[in-house]
């Protein structure tokens, strides 16, 4: 049983906040899942799945990457440029991927991966607009 001394899993303040990051992720593929088999489109809906298991992996590796981020020399800041470019060429050429590989449906994981990074970037204006209000 883990305590308040404890460190590990239970303790750690990252890992209290990617369950809460998995739950809504998690619903909408189950359900593109869902859906797209019981209209006889079970390949779409795992391409969907795909799609937005990628959009989450790419934004729990930004997270973890600005976690890391401080105030410093621009050395730093070209350090993060470089990885995030190698991030976002590592998601984009396993999507390709996929994408050619489930031809001519592949075109289905792209959209949703677009569609997730796009509500995901949503999402963050709304906190840093609510963020700015208050201050």
């Amino acid at each position: 049983m883990a305590t308040a001394s404890s460190t590990g899993p239970l303790t750690d303040p990252a890992s209290t906040r990617v369950l809460p990051v998995l739950v809504l992720p998690g619903g909408v593929s189950l359900a593109a899942i869902l859906v797209g088999a019981s209209f006889g489109h079970l390949r779409i809906g795992l391409l969907v799945a795909a799609g937005v298991a990628l959009g989450l992996i790419n934004g729990l590796l930004m997270e973890r990457a600005t976690a890391k981020i401080t105030p410093a020399s621009d050395h730093e800041r070209q350090d993060v440029v470089k990885s995030s470019l190698a991030r976002l060429a590592l998601v984009t050429g396993v999507a390709m991927l996929i994408a050619i590989l489930a031809r001519p449906d592949g075109w289905v994981l792209l959209v949703s991966l677009a569609c997730y990074q796009i509500l995901m970037t949503l999402s963050q204006l709304g906190a840093a607009a609510r963020e700015a209000q208050r201050s």
